[in-house]
This record gives structure tokens, C-alpha cells and sequence, in this order.
């Protein structure tokens, strides 16, 4: 993964790609818009898709209530923790 540099000039943000190996920044900057972009391509593995709906159905399809109850209650403790997560971060930056 590329190393960047911050450059502010006049108080307007850009991003240039820097190589530590050879000390020599890469041609032209980009915004923090595009850097993001870029990034997320760089380390985003794979997409998951969910369907609340569907998995609200696939639950209900489960044949005794503590087993329902227990999924429901491990979702909750995902989504809890996805926003915590999401906090975090954002306190962070």
C-alpha cells in the first residue's frame, strides 16, 4: 500500500503518493475524496449484502422460540458493537 503526504496550499487539502524506498513522490495529488476512494479499493476484500427482511423471515422460520430469541439477541450484540465501532472512529478522526 502507498504512503501519502498532506500538502496544504492555501488552505486547500491534497494528497500525493510518496515512495519511502526511493524518497521520490508520485506524479500529480488528488483530494481526500479520491485518497478514500482509492484506499477502500486497496483493502476492501468483499461486499456483503444484508437483507434485514430476509433474515427477520429466515428467523421466524426457526422452530423453537429460545432458538429465535438467541439469534435475535447475537444480532443485536452485532449491530452494538458495529456502532461502537463506528464511534470510535469517528471520535478518532
Amino acid at each position: 500500500m502507498s504512503k501519502y503526504h498532506k500538502i496544504i496550499i492555501n488552505g486547500e487539502v491534497r494528497y500525493r503518493a510518496f515512495n519511502e524506498g526511493t524518497g521520490f513522490y508520485g506524479n500529480g495529488t488528488i483530494s481526500e475524496a479520491e485518497l478514500i476512494e482509492q484506499l477502500l479499493v486497496e483493502v476492501v476484500e468483499e461486499v456483503i449484502e444484508i437483507d434485514k427482511g430476509q433474515i427477520e423471515r429466515a428467523i421466524s422460520y426457526l422452530p423453537e422460540q429460545y432458538q429465535r430469541e438467541m439469534i435475535q439477541n447475537y444480532i443485536d450484540y452485532l449491530e452494538r458493537l458495529a456502532e461502537l465501532l463506528e464511534q470510535a472512529h469517528d471520535i478518532s478522526s
